[in-house]
């Protein structure tokens, strides 16, 4: 199981950043404004903000860092897009609506985003439901730390085992997300997870074809059972607006999967560096449904 857990370790997406003309001085070359990075899908992209300042230093019209009347964040196509999910749940979600799939997700991807585009932006009000960008290098870290907590609270029924950490260990564990170090990542993560888990940490994400985000949380016990993704259809779709499982396709990790995969082998496998598992439904073309309400 290992072995998959390091592929999607070591995944990684190229992401193109582009930067708004507001944030540059008049004059500046044009080329400045785009920087390509190489980004893993486990992590945040606000983890990369002080490469993008460093970058653009020297053209900006403006310090960043000081500036506390300004806020920043990140788009796509137009539509605010939230650092605080991983990379590559951010690019399945956004390739998931660019387009309506009639063949596997895999090959549509390599059709539709060579990268993961994204605009850094800044206004004076934040668009609703975004966190701003903020100048300190401990953002990422305290929002990740309190999502483990809750992951901790869901799959135990309390934080212990994740307050229980050392300091050495807790800077160990977010340390192995910087570094990239698989080995002291599965080392702490493993110390906090539970083999009889009492529910699964799972995030939904809808891809709508309006460009927005619809994101749901339900609770899925795993008292004295195992269900497969079929068993908790219910739970995973918005079955009130008549959707069911004919019309998307369920995307985990950049996989199609399967219904009736096993949602602790499923969670086991494909759970992001955060502790929560992601999926992500892209719509079907000719679903009875996909296309109109999604």
């Amino acid at each position: 199981m290992n072995d998959i857990k390091q592929l999607l370790w070591n995944g990684e997406l190229n992401v193109l950043v582009s930067i708004d003309p507001s944030f540059l001085m008049k004059g500046s070359p044009r080329e400045i404004a785009v920087l390509r990075i190489r980004v893993p899908r486990e992590t945040y992209l606000v983890n990369y903000m002080p490469f993008i300042w460093n970058k653009i230093k020297s053209f900006l019209s403006f310090d960043p860092l000081t500036d506390s009347e300004k806020y920043f964040w990140f788009e796509h196509n137009k539509t605010p897009i939230p650092w605080n999910y991983p990379v590559g749940v951010l690019f399945d979600c956004l390739a998931g609506k660019s387009a309506t799939f009639t063949t596997s997700f895999e090959n549509q991807v390599k059709d539709v985003l060579t990268f993961l585009r994204i605009h850094l932006v800044m206004g004076d009000s934040l668009p609703p439901t975004i966190i701003p960008i903020a100048s300190s290098k401990t953002q990422a870290e305290k929002f990740w730390f309190h999502q483990w907590k809750q992951v901790c609270f869901i799959l135990n029924g309390s934080s212990k085992a994740i307050m229980s950490l050392s300091v050495n260990e807790a800077r160990k564990f977010w340390g192995s997300v910087i570094t990239r170090n698989f080995q002291d990542f599965i080392e702490i993560s493993n110390k906090i997870s539970s083999s009889r888990p009492r529910h699964i940490p799972l995030i939904i994400q809808t891809s709508r074809t309006s460009g927005t985000f619809r994101i749901s949380q339900p609770t899925i016990s795993m008292t004295g059972v195992n269900p497969t993704l079929k068993d908790i259809e219910g739970d995973i779709l918005d079955v009130k607006e008549g959707i069911n499982g004919n019309d998307v396709m369920v995307i985990c990790q950049g996989i199609e999967i399967p219904w009736h995969m096993l949602l602790y082998d499923l969670y086991s496998k494909l759970r992001s560096f955060d502790g929560f598992l992601y999926i992500t439904l892209v719509p079907i073309k000719g679903g009875d449904k996909a296309s109109s309400e999604l």
